[in-house]
């Protein structure tokens, strides 16, 4: 009776706070709160041209039998690479190479090796626009034509193998498109055959690959050239991109050359991409490799004399194995080609028999389901160190950008832009021990923007089994799925991942209503000494169109445990700001979480021990829950956290839904052992209907010792 009574007075002691804030003004209001637009940026410094005593000097002008002087340069990467592992240059010694501003095209992949030269800088001359391009020149012998009713340009391009037919094309620095269908709006999965799968025993609920599955025979055409169109499939958090082997248009039956990753389902969005009747709008583009002919459909001011556009021709442009103190700095990284990852001899690690009716089509291997996670890198560095990336650029790659696995150490990539990448922007991988040798990664102040343009499901920046890394001040927004996901250990089984810092990065516009159960900032497994600090998260989310769920905040997945989770302001998510399914002992304190479309605050699965600790946050809501969650009182532990629901003021509701029967009252939670110590009052936010979030000098939150921090989100850079 004593503890009824005791959670009465602090129920009533809490009204008396809301209504004080009510009747007292803010004076002042501390920290000011930023527009994106508005935090102090510099732009980067270059330094100046400073010729050393074995430094060389390449131009697209030069020439390879040049000595590389300021007047004499020479032509190719390749020759200056070559130039200095010859030279037996001590590597106490520093070079640089400078490259003079142009493009220079890479037609195969640049490899590094112990044999190489270390403590060389590759860098462009100060101010100047230096471009290493994995791309070819189209341009000439354009014609006139029709095609499906519109006009389009037309030029011969032979296709004699799989090594000249090319996936990507682009003009004036953009990406063009491939014609899919149809042109708006999604299809439906009929029927996803899986009594057919390739393993129909394998984890049917999610995993089951299958080669096949039944359209509404409304939706399909007799497409020309079948087996260069693609079907993109998606699930919850994995997309799908299948090569079609052949489509019966009577019944709907459609075959693909490689097996999904995971169940197709009944009513699974999918599109057909790359379809030659679909060829229609400016700006896209079709190989026909039956006719060896390009078309494409202008643009406003193309014409066939002045339309310039250029091919993907190379797929990696920079391999580093066992190297050491390498810098590339000011160099634009663009425009590299791709291929359907899983290509396969025969061979499946999946085991799939090869009696199976559907074997024979089969062209690729399976995909990983999460992450984009086997996407090749246009820059992979593996067994390196001290690999850096200083205000680069890297533009329309198709693949992953850079990737650094294989025990690579002490590696930055800083001040650099990542635009219109096709998986993950940065992906940080390491081998499977403990303790981790992939160790001392940074990405700071980079801004990303537009990823997973081809592999949907892929990550901003993705790290997987890493130690002591730092990923801090940078902008990540307009990708597909989560911005920042750190593990890759499912549940308590030790995780080589630890000690990752997670600071002020700005993260927003996350989601494209395809994929679900995402992230703005995601996390699996046990990671003692994790730090998610500083952040501001907003705009994550998804529809109905992606089965409705899992636009999360931030989001700390299957295990996820030891971490600490603080100054973070997280707002406008559709589901809850804060999601934790299930770990062990972490402490989120100190943050702001605002407008979940479903709500503040959720645990999904219930355990024994202490789930976290929620301590000194602000929770604000308008007509949603603030936990969502049974009145089990076990599942963590709150104290001292202020409530406040725009709509209902500080009569706040928790439970499944803002249903009647759902919700749960304030009283009901208290008596259940929640809203310890809580205060249900205003925090006297400046402008939260548009979310500016300064609080004000005399906010109740300060009473619960709640701490206002200065918001430093972002990039430092001004790109």
């Amino acid at each position: 009776m004593n503890v009824i009574i005791t959670k009465i007075v602090a129920l009533f002691a809490s009204l008396i706070t809301m209504l004080s804030a009510v009747f007292c003004p803010p004076d002042t209001v501390i920290p000011e709160f930023p527009e994106s637009t508005e935090r102090i940026k510099t732009a980067f410094y270059e330094g100046e041209f400073v010729m050393g005593h074995n430094d060389l000097v390449v131009s697209p002008n030069g020439n390879d039998g040049n000595p590389g002087t300021v007047d004499s340069p020479l032509k190719t990467f390749e020759k200056a690479k070559e130039i200095l592992k010859a030279q037996n240059i001590p590597d106490s010694e520093t070079v640089t190479v400078w490259f003079r501003e142009g493009t220079y095209f890479i037609e195969d992949t640049v490899e590094f090796t112990a044999d190489d030269k270390n403590n060389v800088i590759y860098r462009s001359y100060p101010d100047e626009e230096v471009v290493f391009s994995g791309s070819k020149e189209i341009s000439g012998n354009w014609s006139e034509t029709t095609i499906n009713g519109v006009k389009a340009f037309v030029t011969d391009m032979p296709v004699e193998n799989d090594d000249d037919y090319f996936h990507s094309l682009f003009k004036d620095g953009k990406r063009l498109s491939r014609p899919n269908y149809p042109k708006t709006g999604l299809l439906k999965i009929a029927d996803p055959k899986t009594d057919e799968a390739m393993v129909p025993d394998y984890n049917a609920s999610f995993f089951t690959n299958s080669a096949v599955f039944y359209a509404h025979k409304q939706d399909v055409l007799n497409f020309s050239n079948i087996q260069d169109v693609d079907v993109r499939i998606m699930h919850f958090w994995c997309d799908e991109l299948l090569p079609i082997h052949s489509i019966n248009t009577d019944t709907g039956r459609v075959e693909t050359q490689k097996p999904s990753a995971m169940t197709v389902r009944v009513d699974d969005n999918y599109v057909f991409e790359n379809v030659k009747e679909a060829l229609c709008q400016s700006g896209e583009w079709y190989l026909d490799r039956s006719e060896s002919k390009l078309y494409y459909i202008p643009e406003e001011g193309d014409t066939v004399e002045n339309t310039v556009l250029y091919a993907g021709k190379t797929e990696k442009l920079l391999t580093l194995s066992n190297s050491d103190n390498i810098t590339f700095q000011g160099i634009n990284f663009e425009q590299t080609d791709w291929d359907y990852i899983g290509k396969t001899d025969g061979t499946f690690n999946n085991e799939f028999p090869a009696d199976h009716p559907l074997f024979r089509n089969l062209k690729y291997n399976s995909n990983h389901t999460q992450a984009a996670f086997d996407v090749p890198a246009a820059i992979n560095i593996s067994a390196s160190e001290n690999i850096n990336f200083v205000n680069c650029i890297f533009k329309n790659i198709s693949y992953t950008a850079v990737k650094f696995e294989s025990a690579s150490q002490n590696c930055n990539i800083e001040s650099s832009e990542f635009e219109e990448i096709g998986a993950n922007a940065i992906f940080i991988h390491g081998d499977y021990v403990v303790p981790s040798t992939t160790k001392n990664i940074n990405v700071k102040d980079c801004h990303i923007n537009k990823y997973g343009r081809i592999f949907n499901n892929a990550i901003g920046i993705l790290l997987t089994h890493a130690i002591d890394c730092e990923l801090s001040n940078n902008e990540i927004h307009e990708g597909w799925y989560t911005g920042i996901s750190v593990g890759w250990t499912w549940g308590y089984s030790e995780n080589p991942t630890n000690n990752i810092k997670i600071i002020n990065n700005l993260i927003y516009d996350i989601g494209n209503g395809w994929l679900s159960d995402m992230g703005g900032i995601y996390t699996l497994g046990i990671q003692p000494d994790t730090v998610i600090s500083g952040n501001i998260i907003h705009n994550v989310g998804c529809d109905e169109g992606s089965y409705g769920y899992g636009g999360w905040g931030i989001y700390l997945d299957e295990g996820s445990s030891g971490m600490l989770v603080e100054n973070n302001l997280v707002y406008d998510c559709s589901s809850q700001t804060f999601h934790q399914h299930y770990g062990k002992d972490n402490i989120i304190r100190n943050n702001i979480f605002a407008f979940g479309g479903e709500g503040a605050f959720r645990i999904t699965k219930n355990e024994e021990h202490n789930s976290l600790t929620l301590t000194n946050n602000i929770f604000v809501t308008d007509n949603a829950t603030m936990y969502a969650l049974t009145t089990d009182p076990d599942w963590f532990i709150d104290d001292s956290n202020t409530y406040w629901d725009y709509k209902h003021g500080g009569n706040v509701y928790s439970g499944d839904s803002m249903g009647f029967f759902d919700r749960k009252s304030m009283v009901i939670m208290t008596l259940h052992g929640y809203y310890n110590n809580a205060v249900f009052a205003d925090p006297m936010f400046k402008d939260p209907e548009n979310r500016d979030f300064t609080l004000a000098l005399n906010s109740p939150a300060l009473e619960t010792g709640f701490e206002a921090w200065e918001y430093n989100a972002g990039t430092k850079t001004q790109f």
